[in-house]
């Protein structure tokens, strides 16, 4: 998972250039992709040995790939990808691979003694994590019985739910799986899948197991003094790298994505206490936000001169903490942010034109991550908070610009792996991947979602980090 080691110091990720057609792509055009999507990660399939109908994917084309079982990139995330195609297109290709892989997935769970199951019996926080281990696995089953009221896969979900209850470390300050807060890999990220099982399963152990985690989470936060009221302090959670803390305040990793859990956790639970350092969480990154005019934007490590745009460390990610305080308060200046952080990425897009010294323009990074989908995905998510044709219009030159760079691959459609940081010897890299995270899963699951801009309501099921409004679960 490249995006972890911030390979991203210069990314212009979102290279909105004359490559664009000036049409919007037709429904039909990205539907067909969409499809194509589908075929070819069909392809990457193979048969799980003596469990007749059952298949894994490999992470990417190469014969000899690992076959991973996390979201990141994945089968799980493949999952969630195929159930929402099958679903919206009403395709049977999708549908089918869908029950093949949910088959394959369950066959590769382990179990060691009396330890519950799981795909990552490790202890800490990567086995558990949302995006890394068990938590984003039940998550793929719980979206699988959404669509389907499969009851089987929703029986999967909460049996993966009562091992991470089981794994979990308890304390008088909550519960939690090891020393990690973030969405991506930690505490955050497992908190959100419990609770949205606790809604769906209608089991409150669940509910009451994400409130603790919050609790934790709480208690994870490092206290610093404010810089508009020095005498009040302000929370702020680091990513551990191994035993060092490191300031990444974004989505992925920091502050705001523990913030949006919190908020989220706390109206779920009337836990005022949950929802009081969410919003002081969203404070931190007020403060932390370089505004510039009607721009918003946020460092990817303070200090550093690098500002992102993508889900994991820019406003595509972030500015989804304000859309849901706007959700949640009504308060205008909560939405003028993530305005602001999308006026961000359309300026940054414009700088982004340059053609380097070669004469070519750097290949942009498609990923749902780290690049275009992910801002695809936000500008759609935006456009249906603040009904604005200009947001529309910028999610649509991202899908065209997915458009363009797809490959045609017999029948399939798949995209190259983009290098995190343009520039001379990395500007592109060889590999098409197949996961959410960083391939073709996630490159069709935002063309998907722009097919459905024109509808009034967006059938999707997607992570429990990309929810934009707040409700209890009592």
């Amino acid at each position: 998972m490249p995006h972890f080691r911030i390979r991203a110091a210069s990314l212009p990720f979102l290279l909105l250039t004359t490559a664009f057609a000036q049409d919007a792509p037709s429904v039909d055009a990205l539907r067909a992709t969409v499809r194509g999507a589908v075929e070819w990660i069909a392809r990457q399939a193979e048969p799980v040995p003596g469990v007749e109908g059952a298949v894994l994917v490999r992470a990417s084309e190469e014969p000899d790939a690992p076959q991973p079982s996390a979201v990141y990139s994945g089968a799980a995330g493949v999952l969630l990808f195929l159930e929402n195609a099958a679903a919206v297109l009403d395709d049977t290709d999708a549908r089918t691979l869908a029950d093949r892989l949910a088959k394959g997935l369950r066959t590769s769970r382990r179990q060691s003694g009396d330890s519950p199951p799981s795909w990552n019996p490790a202890s800490g926080n990567a086995g558990a994590g949302l995006y890394t281990g068990d938590a984003g696995i039940g998550h793929a089953f719980l979206v699988r019985h959404r669509f389907r009221r499969d009851a089987e896969s929703l029986a999967t979900a909460v049996e993966i739910g009562d091992a991470l209850l089981a794994r979990a470390t308890r304390s008088e300050r909550g519960l939690g799986w090891g020393n990690q807060p973030d969405l991506i890999i930690g505490n955050a990220g497992t908190a959100l899948f419990l609770l949205e099982l606790g809604e769906a399963s209608g089991h409150a152990r669940f509910v009451d197991g994400a409130r603790q985690a919050g609790h934790e989470l709480v208690a994870m936060a490092v206290m610093t003094p404010s810089k508009a009221a020095p005498d009040r302090t302000l929370p702020h959670w680091k990513y551990m790298a191994g035993r060092r803390a490191m300031e990444m305040p974004n989505f992925s990793h920091g502050t705001a994505g523990v913030a949006y859990a919190l908020l989220r956790i706390g109206v779920a639970t009337g836990d005022e206490a949950l929802v009081a350092s969410g919003r002081a969480g969203a404070e931190t990154m007020l403060e932390l936000a370089v505004v510039d005019g009607d721009t918003c934007k946020w460092p990817a490590v303070p200090g550093q001169k690098a500002f992102l745009g993508g889900w994991c460390h820019g406003p595509a990610g972030t500015a989804r903490l304000f859309l849901l305080l706007h959700a949640m308060t009504k308060e205008e200046r909560y939405l003028t942010v993530a305005k602001q952080g999308a006026n961000f990425l359309v300026g940054y897009a414009k700088a982004a034109e340059q053609v380097g010294t070669d004469g070519k323009r750097p290949y942009v990074p498609p990923s749902y991550c780290c690049g275009v989908a992910g801002v695809l995905e936000f500008f759609c998510d935006l456009h249906r908070v603040t009904g604005d044709a200009a947001h529309a219009a910028f999610a649509r030159k991202a899908g065209q610009y997915l458009l363009d760079v797809a490959i045609a691959d017999g029948d399939g459609r798949k995209w190259k792996n983009g290098a995190s940081a343009p520039g001379p010897g990395k500007a592109d890299t060889d590999g098409h991947d197949a996961g959410l995270m960083l391939g073709a899963a996630g490159e069709a699951l935002a063309l998907l979602q722009l097919s459905l801009l024109d509808q009034k309501e967006m059938p999707l099921q997607r992570l429990p980090d990309r929810t934009l409004a707040a409700k209890s679960a009592k």
